[in-house]
């Protein structure tokens, strides 16, 4: 039976098309932004700038639509984010070009973790996690994910983009130690929030995967009823997604959805040995790290396990236009090397991209044939 009120808000929206449209179509089927905020007001814009991807990251045209909206009825937005555990967020938000798109919009961008954290009581008999404060000041929070495939939880959305306020060694915590429950609790902590998933694209994994078109835009006030909609849109049946065990029965309001691809359990022996591996790598780092301190050997695992730029033999003069490809300056052109140090907690691969038959990607995890991204 329909949980009264609980409505998903589809519009069809692909690459080819501007997104401002079907923007204000799902915004408008949301009552509008002027009734949750008004002047003076704080809005908090929480987009998915996990890792220095664009094929994998919220459309900066989204947050500017969120911009100038919020910004139409006198409120204050602020775009806040950190990275994922194993990518430095500043280095994301240059590859991204969010810096630039800030100052071009004079908009304020905040790195949660160069600010201040609230000790959370997120209830369900869970230990407090650490959010940043911002969440609680903002008088509405726009959350802005794009719908993903992900290791351990299958699918990432509206829920799990939530998960990137909490303080980054806490999440290293929590990917090891009852990680979807705590997901769940904190979206229900983080009220009131707008959910407005970028659904375009499927891509069966967060960062390194290959994006196809699918072709939608969701919103909704209740995250969990837009993510178990993206499960399906991904073919994931959302039974077998832990997080999104409790999600209500929902209407589907706005353009309808031709055909849904048959749901999978997506927990085949491989799938499960490598949610595991993913699971014990958080575990024994965060074990290692209270125990004898030190940094996180996370970015070197991910390296070697996942996947890096390695140059192929070239010429001089080869070897300097890939360096020149490179935004963090982590080539050294006259050895023809990738410094894994300055690589590997951005590992963007623009130097693939940019020259793929002098880069080739290594790491255990590479994909064997295809390319990554769009």
């Amino acid at each position: 039976m329909t949980a009264p009120g609980v409505v998903v808000h589809v519009r069809r929206l692909t690459d080819a098309q501007e997104p401002e449209p079907a923007l204000d179509a799902l915004l408008s089927s949301l009552g509008g932004l002027e009734s949750r905020v008004g002047r003076g007001d704080l809005v908090l814009l929480k987009p998915n700038f996990v890792a220095p991807f664009a094929h994998a990251t919220t459309d900066l045209r989204f947050v500017d639509y969120f911009v100038s909206r919020i910004r139409d009825l006198g409120a204050i937005p602020v775009l806040g984010e950190s990275s994922g555990f194993e990518f430095d967020t500043r280095a994301t938000f240059k590859v991204l070009g969010v810096d630039e798109f800030a100052k071009s919009r004079q908009l304020d961008v905040v790195d949660f973790q160069d600010g201040a954290f609230t000790e959370t009581d997120v209830g369900e008999g869970l230990p407090p996690v650490p959010i940043a404060s911002i969440a609680f000041d903002a008088k509405l929070i726009v959350n802005l994910p794009i719908l993903k495939g992900h290791t351990i939880t299958r699918v990432t959305g509206a829920v799990k983009n939530l998960f990137g306020l909490v303080a980054r060694e806490h999440r290293r915590y929590l990917h090891s130690h009852s990680l979807e429950p705590t997901i769940a609790a904190i979206a229900r902590r983080l009220s009131p929030a707008l959910h407005v998933v970028d659904a375009r694209r499927q891509l069966q994994r967060a960062v390194f995967a290959e994006s196809r078109p699918l072709g939608y835009a969701l919103a909704g006030t209740d995250p969990f009823a837009v993510d178990h909609l993206g499960a399906r849109l991904l073919g994931v049946d959302p039974a077998w997604v832990q997080h999104l065990a409790d999600a209500p029965a929902y209407e589907l309001h706005g353009d309808a959805i031709a055909t849904l691809p048959p749901s999978s359990r997506q927990n085949s022996v491989r799938q499960r040995l490598h949610r595991a591996l993913y699971s014990a790598l958080y575990w024994a780092d965060h074990a290692k790290h209270s125990m004898l301190g030190g940094g996180s050997v996370i970015y070197d695992l991910h390296w070697y396990l996942g996947i890096h730029p390695v140059m192929r033999d070239m010429s001089p003069e080869q070897a300097i236009e890939v360096a020149r490809s490179c935004p963090v300056d982590a080539i050294d052109a006259g050895t023809r090397v990738i410094r894994r140090r300055e690589c590997r907690s951005v590992r963007c691969l623009q130097c693939y991209r940019e020259h793929p038959t002098l880069v080739r990607l290594g790491g255990l995890n590479r994909p064997r044939g295809g390319r990554i991204g769009a």
